[in-house]
């Protein structure tokens, strides 16, 4: 790597850094938010590269979290605005003003962990560097969600790339972290929550890809217990920092969790009425109460969906209900339900995506269950149901990249 080029790496990536805020770290540099080329150290620097790369993860994670869910009906848009109403009715163009932010929200994290990548990939350490484990780690995740929200996905202002094709980058980046953090060894525990969570993000990627075998293999080494959440900090000072899906769906006024969710009586889709309109004057105003305050955590990888990913890759993959059911029947015992009859394998396994649907609802998880297993997949509404504002719900089963990257970006090929 030339020295140029890591210049222009390293103050794009730490440019408004946000992650000394998390660190507590108080660096004596020049310039406050930038670290510069000739005074970087890869070895004292390589922490603050990946914890700043992966905070913007964290932050574009919770926004995503919002757009995701008023596309695949986890959330009704209360908005007034018609562009957020048309992400709500799944009726998006390239051209739709509201697709720009939803493409930003995963953007930031892809490039932030990717630029931390080509910095500490150079480094005689990487083969061993936690650093550069974790940013390959977080990398994989915004590229998954890309995959799992966008018909197409484009990397560092690259070419566009098929679904397929970011489905495979991302396994290359949780690949990465895997071995690294194997390397470091169990004795590190930031290495095992690294390993643990990558292991569960290659095995969300060989599902989304139908490759079943390799799934359940992946998932089995997740330990029941495991969580990594994106950390979110109740600093006055700083809201950027706070969880958005509280700021925006519990204080503000345009996101209302719908009535299918509501119906559910589930404590696991806890929410309030606030006993007032939405901002739009139509929908009664229900609000989320899965994040209480600006520092609830999100949940972005568990031993759970581990387990979730497991059981659907058993029972799709292999005709084995086993483990759907055993599963089944302990969340239905979570969430206060009776007890499943059982049957078919195509209603265990509508069975087993409505208490998933249920256990991670608003964890940007159900559009990608939904393009999976579109007839499994519940509270979706089909093309052409009636919308519960107005018109009809569209036909778009993913978002397009918007016209802001495709007219910007050189090597989108023009029309």
């Amino acid at each position: 790597m030339t020295e140029l080029f890591a210049a222009r790496c390293t103050r794009r990536l730490l440019a408004g850094v946000v992650a000394l805020a998390l660190l507590g770290c108080d660096m004596d540099v020049d310039h406050p938010t930038i670290i510069d080329a000739d005074s970087f150290d890869p070895a004292g620097d390589a922490t603050t590269v990946s914890m700043s790369a992966q905070t913007r993860f964290w932050s574009g994670y919770a926004s995503l979290v919002l757009w995701s869910a008023y596309f695949s009906g986890e959330l009704w848009t209360g908005a007034a605005r018609v562009e957020t109403n048309d992400v709500g009715r799944r009726n998006v163009t390239s051209s739709s003003l509201d697709v720009a932010p939803i493409w930003g929200a995963v953007q930031t994290g892809i490039a932030d962990n990717e630029l931390a990548i080509r910095v500490l990939a150079a480094a005689p350490e990487a083969p061993t560097d936690i650093n550069l484990a974790r940013a390959s780690m977080n990398a994989g995740f915004a590229i998954q969600l890309m995959a799992e929200t966008f018909c197409e996905g484009v990397i560092l202002g690259g070419p566009p790339l098929s679904e397929s094709q970011m489905f495979d980058t991302a396994a290359h980046r949780f690949t990465r972290a895997i071995t690294i953090a194997t390397a470091i060894g169990a004795g590190n525990a930031e290495a095992v929550k690294i390993l643990n969570a990558a292991n569960t993000g290659i095995a969300r990627v060989h599902l989304q890809r139908k490759d079943y075998t390799a799934a359940a293999t992946a998932a089995a080494v997740v330990p029941a217990a495991f969580v990594y959440n994106a950390v979110r900090i109740d600093d006055t000072s700083n809201r950027g920092l706070g969880n958005t899906l509280y700021s925006t769906g519990t204080l503000g006024t345009t996101v209302v969790v719908p009535a299918p969710y509501r119906a559910l009586d589930d404590a696991r889709v806890p929410f309030t009425s606030a006993g007032t309109k939405a901002q739009d004057g139509l929908l009664d105003l229900f609000r989320q109460n899965k994040y209480s305050g600006y520092g609830s955590p999100i949940r972005i990888a568990s031993g759970l969906e581990a387990s979730y990913i497991a059981a659907e890759a058993s029972l799709v993959g292999s005709s084995n209900q086993a483990a759907a059911l055993a599963l089944i029947a302990a969340r239905r015992d979570a969430g206060g339900q009776p007890a499943f009859a059982g049957g078919s394998n195509d209603l265990v396994l509508a069975e087993l995506m409505d208490q998933r649907s249920r256990d991670f609802w608003l964890e940007a998880r159900h559009l990608g269950d939904w393009r999976r297993n579109p007839t499994a997949t519940p509270y979706v509404e089909p093309a052409g149901a009636q919308h519960y504002k107005t018109g009809v719900f569209g036909t778009a089963t993913c978002v397009p990249i918007p016209d802001s990257e495709r007219n910007a970006n050189p090597n989108f090929p023009k029309s």
